[in-house]
């Protein structure tokens, strides 16, 4: 049979403004890397496909 802890109430624990903020900081700043990544990638997959169709 199973056992229900009833010991500790189940509560979902929400972040503090300034901790919130901190996390969406952080992760803004990792969407900016990432879509700087993503903007030298397709420059480059344009630079080498412009290379591969114009020496056909």
């Amino acid at each position: 049979m199973a056992k229900h802890n009833q010991d500790k109430p189940q509560t979902t624990t929400t972040p503090t403004p300034a901790a919130e903020l901190k996390q969406l900081k952080q992760e803004n700043q990792m969407l900016k890397i990432e879509n700087e990544f993503l903007k030298k990638l397709d420059a480059l997959a344009r630079k080498k496909s412009k290379h591969t169709n114009s020496s056909n």
